[in-house]
C-alpha cells in the first residue's frame, strides 16, 4: 500500500483468528474486501460487523472453485493479498503420525498457499503494483518434535516467498512474510481436532499474541512508503523464547 488509497484486499481463512481481524482493520481503513473461508456462517456475521457490503467466498482454499469465483467477481484486480489461511494437526511424531494429516497440512499450507499466489501475481504485475504477504510460522525456522510435516510445509512458505521477492525485485512488488509464534486462535483447536482440554493447555499460565497483535503489525508492513520492505516480521509473546521453551507461571 504506501498511501491511503483504496485498495482491493484479498484475504484467505477470513472467517477467524489473524484474518478475521485483518478483515476487520482493513475494513475500518476502507479498502474493498475478498474474504476466503470454508464457514459461509461465519463469513456472513464478519460481514455484518463490517457493516457494508464486501465480497464473500466461502469456499475451502483447496477447492479450485476458489480460483474461478475469484477471477469472475475481481475481473484481475487485488492490489493485496494475505495469504493467511493454514492448518496444523496432531503432535504426534512421524512414525505415529495420520498420513492424511500430513495431505491435508501440505494441501492447505503449500499448495493453496502457493496457487493464490499463481493466481494473483499476474494481475499485480499487469496493472504495475501489488504487496503479499504469506502468513509463516516460528515453525518455518525452528523445528520441534511432533511438528515434522507442519515444520516442513513452513518451511517451503519461507523459501517460496523469499524466491518470490527475488523474482519481483524491481517490479512494484512488495512480497512480505510474517511468522509468528504461539497466538491464540482456533489453532491449537484445529491442531487437536476439538480437544478444548488440549487446546486451552497450550496457553496455560503464559500470555500469548493475539491475532490484533499479528494484524497490526501486517497493517504496519502495508503503510510503510512504497520503496520499503519489510522482508520479515518474527514476532513471539514475551513468554515464548522458541517453540520449545515457554515461561509459564504456576496456577
Amino acid at each position: 500500500m504506501g498511501n491511503n488509497l483504496k485498495k482491493n484486499v484479498l484475504i484467505t481463512g477470513a472467517s477467524s483468528g489473524i484474518g478475521r481481524a485483518m478483515a476487520l482493520m482493513m475494513a475500518e481503513m476502507g479498502h474493498e474486501l475478498y474474504l476466503v473461508a470454508r464457514r459461509r456462517d461465519r463469513l456472513e456475521e464478519l460481514e455484518k460487523e463490517i457493516a457494508r457490503k464486501v465480497h464473500l467466498l466461502p469456499f475451502d482454499v483447496n477447492d479450485p472453485k476458489l480460483i474461478v469465483e475469484l477471477q469472475k467477481i475481481s475481473a484481475g484486480k487485488i492490489d493485496v493479498l494475505i495469504n493467511n489461511a493454514g492448518l496444523a494437526l496432531g503432535r504426534e511424531k512421524v512414525e505415529k503420525s495420520d498420513f492424511a494429516d500430513w495431505e491435508k497440512m501440505i494441501s492447505t499450507n503449500m499448495t493453496a498457499n502457493f496457487r493464490m499466489v499463481h493466481t494473483v501475481l499476474p494481475w499485480m504485475l499487469k496493472n504495475g503494483e501489488g504487496d503479499i504477504i504469506n502468513l509463516c510460522s516460528v515453525a518455518g525456522h525452528y523445528t520441534y518434535p511432533g511438528g515434522a510435516v507442519y515444520c516442513a510445509t513452513k518451511f517451503a512458505v519461507q523459501a517460496f516467498t523469499r524466491v518470490l521477492r527475488e523474482e519481483t525485485c524491481g517490479k512494484n512488488i512488495r512480497v512480505m512474510q510474517i511468522s509468528p509464534g504461539m497466538v491464540e486462535t482456533d489453532f491449537s483447536k484445529v491442531r487437536f481436532k476439538g480437544d478444548e482440554k488440549l487446546a486451552d493447555m497450550v496457553y496455560a499460565g503464559m500470555t500469548p499474541l493475539t491475532s490484533t497483535d499479528v494484524a497490526e503489525m501486517m497493517v504496519f508492513m502495508l503503510s510503510r512508503p512504497r520503496h520499503v520492505v519489510i522482508d520479515e516480521i518474527i514476532t513471539m509473546p514475551t513468554d515464548q523464547g522458541s517453540p520449545t521453551t515457554v515461561s509459564r507461571k504456576e496456577s
